[in-house]
């Protein structure tokens, strides 16, 4: 980026006080100050800025250079899937692009109101033969879900504009998956009841730590069997969490586990889990040394 006049100037004027001849020359000592040596309208100051003019303009035609090259390479070079998560998340809901480009016009909007027209809150994007799927989900403040028809509707022609020519790209946007599991705890009596409560809590920490571990899943992220044992580990009270079966499902409640099974890990197909206490089932057995 191009530095100010000034600045450029400054660096002049240090480098000409620092020089021990010009010094000698001119009678100064080395390091003084240029301003209380030579006057605004002296001829080594007139000559300083013209010097610093000149750099300055020579230094915006390399950064009016260096922006064109990288348009210019931004519109040749396939893009990454970072890239197409990138420009999911900044689709706008009601508002068209700049005609002819895959940028909006911000002229007009605050953040507030960009922000709100944002509705694509989480995207992962994944590669498979020829196509590009890209998974989806917006907030409503507390709980991921999927866009609305009309919103899957403007980000799909939205991505018609902007993707690479020749790519094809398909929008994941599904509703969460179900997780289920099937546990064995065996628990401290001194610290939980034969249900799961802390007696002196009166919370149920092993379903506080089942929802917390689903919940702060990345978008997309890997559920895994031993993950989750793992932290049922660092459960106060949790001598041995043993998980006997989990599976997913698309829809609704499996209690006969006759949904797809996890043998050791899982992606959601729709890129994220809801935690449904319907779905956890745990039998508590006291543990004996």
């Amino acid at each position: 980026m191009a530095r100010t006049i000034q600045q450029i100037k400054t660096e002049l004027t240090t480098a000409f006080m620092a020089d021990t001849t010009l010094a000698e020359n001119y009678g100064f000592t080395p390091g003084a100050a240029f301003d209380s040596t030579f006057s605004k309208v002296s001829i080594e100051n007139l000559l300083l800025y013209i010097v610093a003019a000149a750099i300055w303009t020579h230094e915006r035609l390399f950064d009016a250079h260096r922006q064109e090259v990288e348009n210019t390479i931004a519109q040749l070079k396939p893009h990454t899937l970072r890239w197409y998560v990138s420009k999911v998340k900044q689709f706008r809901q009601g508002q068209p692009l700049i005609e002819g480009t895959d940028q909006y016009d911000d002229g007009n909007y605050t953040d507030d109101q960009i922000a709100a027209m944002q509705v694509v809150h989480f995207a992962a994007a994944t590669e498979a033969a020829t196509t590009i799927y890209i998974k989806v989900a917006t907030s409503n403040g507390t709980n991921k879900q999927p866009l609305t028809a009309e919103q899957l509707n403007g980000l799909e022609a939205y991505i018609a504009e902007v993707k690479d020519a020749g790519v094809r790209v398909d929008i994941i946007n599904e509703s969460a998956y179900h997780l289920q599991l099937s546990l064995v705890i065996y628990y401290d009596p001194m610290v939980l009841n034969a249900q799961g409560m802390n007696i002196h809590t009166g919370e149920y920490p092993v379903n506080d730590a089942i929802r917390s571990y689903i919940e702060n899943l990345p978008f997309n992220g890997e559920y895994s069997n031993t993950a989750l044992t793992d932290v049922l580990q660092q459960v106060e009270g949790v001598h041995i969490p043993e998980i006997n079966a989990s599976a997913e499902s698309a829809t609704g409640v499996q209690t006969d586990f006759d949904a797809n099974p996890i043998d050791v890990k899982s992606i959601p197909h729709s890129g994220y889990y809801v935690f449904e206490p319907a779905n956890i089932t745990i039998d508590y057995r006291p543990y004996e040394q």
